[in-house]
């Protein structure tokens, strides 16, 4: 072979090679993209002051989009508040660690299985000091609601008089199993649009309890002074 023919072999060689070559190249840079570039969750944060006027906030993060300074309210609130949660918490410190998003019970019997409207959110804990922690009042976890469940009962009592009584009976069943936090039914409405926005699944959601200072919680939660003139 003279040396014009293997220039010429030489050459189709290479040609031959290029695809393999650019998928390569392609592949190195997605590889090199996926590790270089984080992962972004959501999140469910609690931050709890142990507190029974000003007990925390709770805050949700999915991705870039932020839901925060959800307040719960203390044991002065009307309706539906565990107060003996409240006092508990304050006596023996907030239950932290990591927590999974789980469902109710079955002896329960709540009226739907994943958290809806009107419902409760509950997280179960994973951190072996929260499990331990809550163990002592024989809860399984956490769980966020508003001051209302009549919708999720409305299409199952078949007597609106007795609305009430079961909405009573659905706190305190919900009171044995977990350890429950109360907002407002405006900020319930808040949590669950962005919870129906972004939820994919509930296992995208990691939950966390922290402690947190009360000045903070404070701040963030303290109704403003409205100051009146006197009347004319």
């Amino acid at each position: 072979m003279n040396a014009l023919s293997r220039f010429i072999f030489a050459g189709k060689e290479w040609v031959s090679r290029i695809p393999c070559l650019a998928y390569f190249v392609v592949v190195t840079l997605m590889s090199s993209l996926s590790f270089s570039t984080p992962v972004l969750g959501s999140d469910i944060v609690f931050h709890l002051s142990g507190d029974v006027e000003y007990p925390g906030t709770l805050v949700l993060k999915h991705e870039s989009n932020i839901i925060e300074h959800l307040c719960f309210l203390g044991q002065t609130a009307r309706g539906n508040v565990d107060r003996g949660f409240l006092k508990f918490l304050s006596q023996n410190g907030v239950p932290e660690g990591d927590y999974n998003v789980s469902s109710p019970t079955p002896e329960e019997r709540w009226p739907n299985r994943f958290f809806r409207k009107s419902g409760a959110l509950r997280l179960q804990p994973v951190s072996p000091t929260a499990i331990e922690k809550l163990a002592r009042l024989g809860l399984n976890g956490i769980a966020v609601h508003g001051r209302d469940f009549y919708p999720i009962l409305h299409n199952r009592v078949r007597d609106k008089k007795m609305i009430a009584f079961y909405n009573d009976l659905l706190f305190e069943r919900m009171g044995v199993h977990w350890g429950p936090l109360r907002i407002t039914n405006w900020d319930m409405g808040r949590l669950y649009d962005y919870w129906e926005r972004y939820t994919k699944s509930q296992e995208q959601w990691k939950g966390k309890v922290v402690a947190a200072d009360l000045a903070v919680v404070k701040k963030q939660c303290k109704p403003p002074v409205v100051k009146r003139k006197p009347d004319e």
